[in-house]
């Protein structure tokens, strides 16, 4: 299996930033600080616009991020190896939605 490379593509930092607005894209009340991999990279995630989500907090413990790595699968923030991140709807602002490759 392909291993994908640690840095996100600035272009897909971009989007990510366009689609967030700089703001966490879990609460919507908080600048979006870290942009986490919902399928991780050790899991065989990749850098697409649907496997990522910008989120609050720093590090892996606090905010919306810390959320995301402590129970994240309850609301769609990580998902599990066999699981396809586009096929998993996200907790997005209050609101269950699908990310997708593009950019609303």
């Amino acid at each position: 299996m392909k291993r994908a490379q640690k840095a996100i593509p600035e272009g897909v930092r971009r989007q990510l930033e366009e689609r967030s607005g700089g703001v966490c894209e879990g609460c919507g009340q908080a600048r979006a600080i870290n942009m986490h991999h919902r399928k991780y990279l050790s899991r065989g995630g990749d850098h697409t616009l649907s496997n990522l989500i910008h989120l609050c907090g720093a590090g892996n413990t606090s905010g919306c991020h810390g959320h995301a790595h402590k129970d994240g699968s309850d609301n769609g923030w990580s998902v599990h190896r066999w699981e396809t991140p586009a096929d998993i709807p996200v907790d997005y602002r209050g609101q269950l939605r699908y990310l997708t490759d593009e950019v609303a």
